[in-house]
């Protein structure tokens, strides 16, 4: 038998290896590829989406582009048509979200059998996930048995809220407002069903319903039609005393909080006796907004018993451990140090939410991404700080400014950020730049800082340019309709006023009229701003110019007190942040 040429061997040897070579580098090369996000630039996510040699990827850069706003529903169409998934176990909370994804840009081009098939197939191999809600929703009808489906199986998913209004509207009856009470009593159209299901039920009440339909109406704010759905009832939950303020009496027999205690030290310069107290208090475990309050208070009676040296350590190690808010802005005026801008803050490996959550908020699926979050937790109030968070983020990232921020401010009370990376972290989140734009023009007309703007609307309306305060200020600014009658001609009415661009120039027009009557002064014009030039010019005295800070507290009125440091702490707070302007 004839032997291989051993030419041939040696040629085939090395183009095996060469054949190993090439597929070794190829691997490599995928394992180095930058992931795919939302942040992902729009060349690398149109080019996976086309030529990517790996089907996952260009299925999950199409799944972004789909979820990006400026997305057409042709276009979001087009994007998903085809990604028929196999994924791994690992994957299979991608694959709800697409079928409902196709679904939806289906039924926004009026394919409605396409839609239907897309949200069937989604019933039948994902009945659990969240994502189903939305088909129960639209392959069903009011009072129907799918709907009886949905509000069972997914109580607090927002396509159960939405059919409970639906209900509410078309069927009558006191079904939908009760569950409005239980999972979502600040939902648009609530309010109408809650009423509904308190005066006009279709059977009685048992005290638990009326309880609760009772403590939803007065978290919309309706505390008159609250006490009344109470009616002669004896008992009343805690959680509706809270928000119907009857405990309001037994908590002023409560002890006065350290800081009341100490603050009346204070204003009576008894800086020995405050002193001992703050250095009681610091020694104690306390979130760091707190903590630096106490620290700039020892520094400053530090200072008035002449020990300058100690004062400027107390200040600086404020600094160093908390220099967002209020007090880290006092701190560096004390030290004389300008603002020095961060770069935007990373969140750590792994985010700050769960995986699954954290996948879908990275893609840029922030409905879905909230809509898992509420079916998970079963509506489930947050239960600490950290969560707090968590909800607070996803909030703002579905345009819920309102409550989102509100959230993100308690997490910071409760002390959610120990170390100096997680509070810069926080305090990005609590301090987003939405309408940018159109407060710096506001600002730049009225000679104002940006930032200031930008701080005053952020403590009037949380960047909610829809609220309406229960005194009847309105919009981004919170102007009462008496104030911009004075200010523009013809007067513009409510609804004008709920116009972002409109309010941001009245209000900074107010802003700089009261700036003017306060001599420049930024405490004194924005206690003006919020409890009116007449009530504040009385507390004018000489602190005003030599202790600023203790002319704030002795302020009379608790919530003028607390605004001012607000709006100032915004203003410096949005000084050290850097980054861009956040979607409207």
């Amino acid at each position: 038998m004839a032997q291989p040429d051993r030419g041939v061997l040696a040629i085939a040897a090395i183009a095996l290896a060469t054949a190993a070579t090439a597929a070794g580098l190829q691997q490599l090369m995928l394992q180095r590829r930058p992931p795919l996000e939302r942040t992902s630039g729009a060349t690398l996510l149109r080019r996976s989406a086309r030529f990517d040699p790996d089907p996952q990827r260009r299925r999950l850069a199409r799944l972004i582009l789909a979820a990006q706003p400026q997305a057409s529903a042709a276009r979001r169409h087009w994007l998903l048509q085809g990604q028929a998934w196999n994924p791994a176990n690992h994957e299979q909370l991608l694959v709800p979200v697409l079928l409902k994804a196709q679904a939806l840009a289906a039924r926004q081009l009026g394919l409605q059998q396409e839609a239907n098939a897309r949200f069937e197939a989604l019933l039948r191999h994902h009945p659990l996930a969240p994502p189903s809600a939305d088909a129960l929703y639209y392959l069903g009808r009011s009072g129907g048995p799918k709907h009886q489906l949905l509000l069972q199986r997914f109580p607090a998913h927002p396509a159960a809220l939405a059919a409970a209004v639906d209900w509410h509207r078309q069927e009558g009856g006191a079904k939908g407002g009760l569950h409005l009470a239980r999972w979502g009593e600040r939902w648009p159209g609530a309010q109408a069903a809650l009423l509904e299901a308190c005066f006009r039920p279709e059977e009685a009440l048992s005290e638990q319903q009326r309880d609760r339909l009772a403590g939803a109406l007065a978290q919309q704010g309706d505390l008159k039609a609250a006490q009344e759905c109470l009616g002669e009832q004896p008992a009343v939950s805690d959680r509706t005393r809270r928000r119907l303020g009857l405990d309001e009496a037994s908590a002023q027999e409560q002890p006065q909080p350290a800081w009341e205690v100490i603050r009346k030290a204070l204003l009576q310069r008894q800086w020995s006796e405050a002193d001992r107290l703050l250095e009681r208090q610091l020694q104690q475990p306390e979130p760091a907004p707190i903590a630096a309050r106490h620290r700039f208070w020892r520094g400053m009676v530090a200072q008035e018993q002449g020990d300058a040296a100690e004062a400027r350590a107390l200040w600086q190690e404020l600094l160093e451990r908390h220099p967002f808010g209020y007090y880290g802005w006092r701190a560096s005026e004390r030290l004389g140090q300008q603002p020095r801008p961060l770069p935007p803050a990373e969140p750590p490996v792994g985010g700050l939410l769960p995986p699954a959550i954290g996948k879908l908020s990275a893609l840029g699926l922030d409905t879905e991404a909230w809509e898992h979050w509420r079916t998970w937790r079963g509506g489930r109030a947050p239960d600490d700080a950290s969560e707090l968070w968590q909800e607070g983020l996803l909030r703002l990232a579905v345009g819920d400014r309102w409550s989102g921020l509100d959230q993100l401010d308690a997490a910071q009370r409760q002390g959610a950020a120990q170390t100096l990376a997680e509070q810069h972290l926080l305090e990005q989140g609590r301090h987003p730049l939405n309408y940018g734009e159109l407060i710096a023009a506001s600002a730049a007309a009225n000679g104002l800082e940006p930032e200031l703007l930008q701080g005053l609307a952020r403590q009037e309306s949380r960047l909610t340019p829809t609220v309406k305060s229960a005194a009847g200020a309105v919009g981004l600014l919170q102007l009462l309709p008496s104030t911009a009658a004075e200010l523009e001609e013809p007067a513009p009415d409510e609804q004008a006023l709920k116009d972002p661009a409109r309010s941001a120039a009245l209000g900074a027009a107010y802003l700089a009229q009261m700036l003017e009557l306060s001599d420049g002064n930024l405490y004194r014009a924005l206690a003006a701003y919020n409890a009116g030039p007449g009530a504040s010019t009385p507390w004018v005295s000489d602190d005003l110019q030599t202790l600023p800070e203790l002319w704030v507290e002795a302020i009379p009125y608790p919530e003028t007190r607390l605004y001012v440091k607000k709006v100032l702490g915004n203003r410096w707070s949005y000084k050290l942040l850097a980054g861009p302007p956040a979607r409207n």
